[in-house]
Protein backbone atom coordinates (compact mmCIF):
# COMPACT_ATOMS: atom_id res chain seq x y z
CA UNK A 1 0.00 0.00 0.00
CA UNK A 2 2.79 2.39 0.62
CA UNK A 3 4.79 1.68 -2.83
CA UNK A 4 1.06 2.44 -4.12
CA UNK A 5 0.68 6.00 -2.33
CA UNK A 6 4.01 6.67 -3.09
CA UNK A 7 3.47 5.87 -7.06
CA UNK A 8 0.38 7.27 -7.00
CA UNK A 9 0.76 10.67 -5.02
CA UNK A 10 -1.26 13.49 -7.28
CA UNK A 11 -4.41 11.34 -7.55
CA UNK A 12 -4.59 10.79 -4.25
CA UNK A 13 -4.06 14.73 -3.43
CA UNK A 14 -6.83 15.20 -5.86
CA UNK A 15 -9.33 12.34 -3.86
CA UNK A 16 -8.48 14.96 -0.58
CA UNK A 17 -9.25 17.90 -2.53
CA UNK A 18 -12.27 16.69 -3.83
CA UNK A 19 -13.60 15.58 -0.39
CA UNK A 20 -12.85 19.12 1.17
CA UNK A 21 -14.57 20.66 -1.04
CA UNK A 22 -17.77 18.42 -0.42
CA UNK A 23 -17.16 18.85 3.43
CA UNK A 24 -16.53 22.57 2.72
CA UNK A 25 -19.99 22.61 0.90
CA UNK A 26 -21.93 20.78 3.30
CA UNK A 27 -21.23 22.96 5.67
CA UNK A 28 -21.87 25.93 4.05
CA UNK A 29 -24.88 25.22 2.87
CA UNK A 30 -26.42 22.95 5.61
CA UNK A 31 -24.86 24.12 8.72
CA UNK A 32 -24.45 27.69 7.95
CA UNK A 33 -27.94 27.75 5.27
CA UNK A 34 -25.85 29.76 2.56
CA UNK A 35 -27.34 29.70 -0.73
CA UNK A 36 -26.00 27.22 -2.82
CA UNK A 37 -24.33 28.47 -5.79
CA UNK A 38 -22.40 30.63 -3.16
CA UNK A 39 -21.56 27.68 -1.35
CA UNK A 40 -20.91 25.72 -4.38
CA UNK A 41 -18.39 28.25 -5.97
CA UNK A 42 -16.51 28.95 -1.74
CA UNK A 43 -16.20 25.11 -2.01
CA UNK A 44 -14.84 24.58 -5.31
CA UNK A 45 -12.35 27.19 -4.92
CA UNK A 46 -11.44 25.75 -1.72
CA UNK A 47 -11.05 22.27 -3.07
CA UNK A 48 -8.94 23.39 -5.91
CA UNK A 49 -6.48 25.29 -3.72
CA UNK A 50 -6.06 22.76 -1.32
CA UNK A 51 -5.48 20.36 -4.30
CA UNK A 52 -3.02 22.47 -6.07
CA UNK A 53 -1.11 23.10 -2.72
CA UNK A 54 -1.07 18.87 -2.05
CA UNK A 55 0.47 18.62 -5.33
CA UNK A 56 3.39 21.44 -4.64
CA UNK A 57 4.27 19.66 -1.04
CA UNK A 58 3.61 16.06 -2.50
CA UNK A 59 5.73 16.52 -5.44
CA UNK A 60 9.48 15.18 -5.31
CA UNK A 61 10.38 16.41 -8.52
CA UNK A 62 9.91 20.30 -8.01
CA UNK A 63 13.33 22.33 -8.15
CA UNK A 64 14.49 19.73 -10.22
CA UNK A 65 16.12 19.86 -13.74
CA UNK A 66 14.69 17.85 -16.61
CA UNK A 67 18.15 16.06 -16.72
CA UNK A 68 18.05 15.29 -12.94
CA UNK A 69 14.32 13.79 -12.98
CA UNK A 70 15.10 11.17 -15.88
CA UNK A 71 18.47 10.09 -14.48
CA UNK A 72 16.02 9.28 -11.21
CA UNK A 73 13.79 7.46 -13.45
CA UNK A 74 16.36 5.58 -15.14
CA UNK A 75 18.16 4.78 -11.57
CA UNK A 76 14.84 3.40 -10.34
CA UNK A 77 13.77 1.41 -13.42
CA UNK A 78 17.20 0.11 -12.81
CA UNK A 79 16.23 -0.78 -9.00
CA UNK A 80 13.41 -2.49 -9.36
CA UNK A 81 14.83 -4.64 -11.71
CA UNK A 82 12.56 -4.30 -14.41
CA UNK A 83 14.53 -5.12 -17.33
Amino acid sequence: MKNYILLHRSEISHAIAVGIGFLNFYILYFSWEISWEISFALAFSLGYLSGGVLDFFLDKDHNKTEIQKISEAVNDFEKNDLL
